[in-house]
């Protein structure tokens, strides 16, 4: 049992990556926190989504998950004395599918105001894919070639149009701010591995407070960041001035400062991710120091790059391959390798040690700037 939580009680049992399993944890001031593992619609390595339920000013969920998964987190808040209809507060830590899915049931349900950050809701119209896919630069431009050589497009499902046509229903009655305070919560916020992420620390006191992470900060797994993206005028219009510059939101960059954020929270510090807290039969339970692993592991993914790009021009595709092991390329895995070394070329790109030439190929140039970018987070 983690020193952070005096009891971890297990009120429900899952598979052996936790699906349906429902918790209930005390902290070392007697206060309750509900969470249930909620299935993700269709097979995903990161596992199901972990709602979190507990009181701050009214019963709050963090996260309640993809659509289809609404009846398994509601018999799992059955087994911990609560219902659907008691929520007052449901808190969405970023807009992906697999988190904000089932916000309309919840709300359907109970009546409750809708929390996210400030950027959510001028984003919903707007599908996240499109703001990612689109070839605004060389390196985006051979991501496609790449793509495409490999027999990889992008593809609708039933699943992911109703989704889309329910988040843009989404009416956020709090908009969240960086900084913010409410009851027991501070509000972070932590773009990167999406614009509109954040994080809510639970502040009990020095070196025991506690971070809800969303996919910011992961065990086991590292979250991919986004990739650097630019905005049509029609979606900068939208967004409030102070988020209208899109690298203040998205790329590799952008992620390493935010995770810098939950490091200097303190390595004693205890996070509630949103995935992989329970996998392969075992619990998971980290602390901030997670977020200080997660830098160093990208660090060295950034020297990797360089290395296997050469003072010859490379194909993407080559590097990539070189970059990941071969299982985890299969199937559609290639496609988000290659993305995530898409992301990581372009901070070399921008710190001057790695050019894309005129054929889209990469060559390093000898310099390794972006380690001074890292100490400077």
């Amino acid at each position: 049992m983690p020193d952070y939580f005096a009891e971890v009680d297990v009120l429900r049992n899952g598979d052996s990556a936790g699906n349906g399993m429902t918790l209930q944890l005390t902290d070392g001031h007697g206060r309750r926190i509900h969470t249930v593992a909620v299935p993700q619609e269709g097979h995903s390595h990161t596992g199901p989504t972990w709602a979190y339920i507990f009181e701050n000013q009214g019963l709050t969920l963090i996260d309640p998950g993809a659509e289809a998964s609404f009846e398994v987190l509601r018999s799992g808040m059955a087994l911990c004395g609560l219902q659907a209809s008691d929520i007052e507060r449901v808190i969405i830590t970023h807009g992906h599918a697999d988190h904000d899915g089932g916000v309309a049931r919840v709300i359907d349900q109970s009546g409750a105001e809708l929390w996210a950050h400030d950027i959510y809701q001028p984003l919903l119209p707007f599908d996240p894919r499109d703001l990612q896919m689109s070839a605004n630069s060389p390196i985006k431009e051979a991501m496609w070639e790449t793509a495409r050589a490999n027999g990889f497009s992008p593809s609708d499902s039933d699943e992911r149009n109703r989704y889309m046509e329910s988040r843009r229903s989404h009416q956020v009655g709090h908009h969240i701010i960086h900084g913010e305070q409410q009851g027991i919560l501070r509000y972070m916020h932590a773009p990167g591995h999406s614009p509109d992420e954040i994080c809510a620390v639970i502040g009990n006191g020095t070196g025991s407070d506690i971070v809800f992470t969303g996919d910011h900060v992961l065990p086991e797994i590292s979250p991919h960041p986004t990739m650097k993206t630019d905005y049509t005028r029609e979606m900068r219009q939208s967004l409030p001035v102070h988020y209208q510059d899109p690298d203040d939101s998205y790329g590799l960059l952008t992620y390493l400062r935010s995770l810098q954020r939950v490091a200097d929270l303190g390595m004693a510090v205890a996070i509630l991710p949103a995935h992989r807290l329970y996998n392969n039969h075992k619990f998971n339970f980290q602390t901030a120091q997670r977020a200080a692993d997660l830098i160093r592991f990208h660090n060295r993914r950034l020297g990797r790059i360089l290395v296997t790009a050469g003072p010859e021009p490379q194909p993407l595709e080559d590097v990539t391959r070189r970059t990941f092991e071969r299982r985890k390329l299969e199937g559609g895995n290639f496609f988000a390798a290659l993305t995530e070394v898409v992301a990581h070329v372009e901070l070399l790109e921008d710190s001057g040690d790695m050019e894309i030439t005129d054929d889209h190929r990469l060559r390093r140039t000898g310099r390794e700037n972006y380690q001074e970018l890292l100490r400077a987070l």
